[in-house]
């Protein structure tokens, strides 16, 4: 298993970013240099680039299931084009990606090879990212996710307010680009190739409501175009212990198999 935290520098950004890169790696005898599958892995609003290494066994599942792991900071972005800030979402959705093929030429440029999944702040960024680029991924990993064109927002003058200012402005974000339910109807009404979604949360979440509000939108599109499943966790908060657990539920739900063909498998 390779690991390796990679410094790039950001036009797009204007500043140094850091990203975290698993590869994992064959046993010997060494047998090619086929592509693989990548798994774009998305951190909460009080984490960064390493905390999924630090908190979870994903180096461990990467290396069962024989698949990359890319894992971007992008401090407390949402993964959106900021009101009053940077472009992370143009960073996230086509700047980075060329970078990272460019360097790590095994990592498969293939739609149908490449997955996008997140945990609360993440969660939303992976269908913010997922559903406005459903051309990119062909599966949406989403843990304990709401929307937030589902926050109603005032004004108080707390830094809750201020972060919300800064990433979205002052107005109402519903049915714009930052709006999840915005982007699946739109997705949808293009005609578009649309990945399919697996959505979980705790039942003990904090913000478990924001969770179903995003569910019932799925499960009110005729037909369930995205392949739409949700998994409430009894017992399950907002915690690492869950969202570790939901990450291989995920890769088994994509229809990913452990391979024999890794070390340590």
């Amino acid at each position: 298993m390779a690991w390796m935290e990679t410094h790039i520098f950001s036009e797009v950004l204007g500043m140094e970013m850091q990203v975290n890169v698993i590869l994992p790696q064959e046993k010997q005898p060494y047998r090619g240099y086929g592509k693989l599958k990548v798994l774009w892995l998305l951190h909460g609003g009080s984490g960064d680039h390493s905390v999924w290494l630090r908190m979870s066994r994903i180096e461990h599942y990467a290396n069962q299931y024989g698949i990359a792991v890319i894992l971007p900071g992008v401090f407390n972005s949402c993964y959106t084009n900021m009101a009053h800030g940077g472009r992370y979402f143009t960073y996230m959705t086509e700047e980075l990606p060329f970078i990272l093929r460019h360097l790590f030429p095994r990592l498969s440029e293939d739609r149908n090879d490449n997955y996008i999944s997140g945990l609360s702040n993440g969660g939303y960024g992976c269908l913010r990212v997922g559903l406005a680029r459903p051309d990119l991924y062909a599966a949406i990993g989403a843990f304990s996710a709401g929307d937030k064109s589902d926050i109603a927002f005032v004004n108080d003058g707390s830094p809750r307010a201020y972060d919300r200012i800064l990433l979205f402005g002052e107005g109402e974000i519903k049915n714009t680009e930052n709006d999840l339910k915005f982007l699946g109807r739109k997705a949808l009404d293009e005609g578009l190739s649309l990945p399919k979604v697996y959505h979980a949360c705790g039942s003990e979440d904090p913000w478990l409501d924001l969770n179903e509000r995003v569910r019932e939108f799925f499960l009110s599109i005729e037909g369930n175009p995205y392949h739409y499943h949700y998994r409430e966790a009894d017992g399950h908060g907002h915690t690492w212990e869950f969202w570790d657990e939901e990450v291989v539920r995920f890769l088994e739900h994509i229809g990913l198999q452990k391979t024999s063909l890794y070390i340590g498998s």
